[in-house]
């Protein structure tokens, strides 16, 4: 009997608390120009994640659901939430991708299909199709295009999931 394990990388915050005296000196000397006092430093991690990822159903795989709101539906940006974005996706990322969105706070194109009709599903992808990290940890899908031919609303219903094994968001829209 072979007994095979699986183990994820999870990625997380580390906070410097206690940075050295050149640092400390930098970002008070940063911190005085700014408006926003000093920031804390933070670097992303990779950290052995002791417990398996959650268990995704086949006949529901919608890890992320929401109602999307008007902000949402004028920018044409699914906003994706800090705990929601590390659980459910990062996770699945090489560290390399996920630096590029946390850390450097980079777009990172991606490719979306909707599978709202499962017989006829539809991909986008391109420039005006990325993911990115807001300042405040939120996360942001875009893809405007895909909301208009979909003729979303505020209040709609949708699910979101990270496809490991195309390496792409899924969506559906429930209404």
């Amino acid at each position: 009997m072979t007994l095979i394990t699986y183990t994820t990388m999870k990625k997380s915050y580390l906070y410097n608390f206690f940075p050295v005296k050149e640092d400390e000196e930098r970002l008070a000397a940063a911190a005085a120009s700014s408006a926003f006092g000093p920031r804390l430093q933070r670097m992303l991690v990779e950290i052995r994640d002791v417990h398996p990822p959650p268990e995704i159903d086949p006949r529901d795989p919608w890890q992320i659901k929401k109602t999307l709101n008007h902000y949402e539906i004028a920018s044409g940006k699914i906003i994706v939430s800090f705990n929601d974005t590390f659980e459910h996706i990062l996770r699945y990322w090489n560290f390399g991708m996920a630096t590029n969105i946390t850390v450097w706070g980079r777009k990172v194109a991606v490719l979306v299909w909707d599978v709202t009709n499962e017989k006829k599903p539809r991909s986008y992808e391109g420039s005006n199709v990325y993911f990115q990290m807001t300042p405040s940890g939120n996360c942001l899908l875009t893809c405007g295009e895909m909301m208009k031919a979909r003729n979303m609303k505020a209040d709609d219903k949708i699910g979101l999931c990270w496809e490991n094994n195309s390496s792409c968001f899924h969506i559906k829209l429930f209404r």
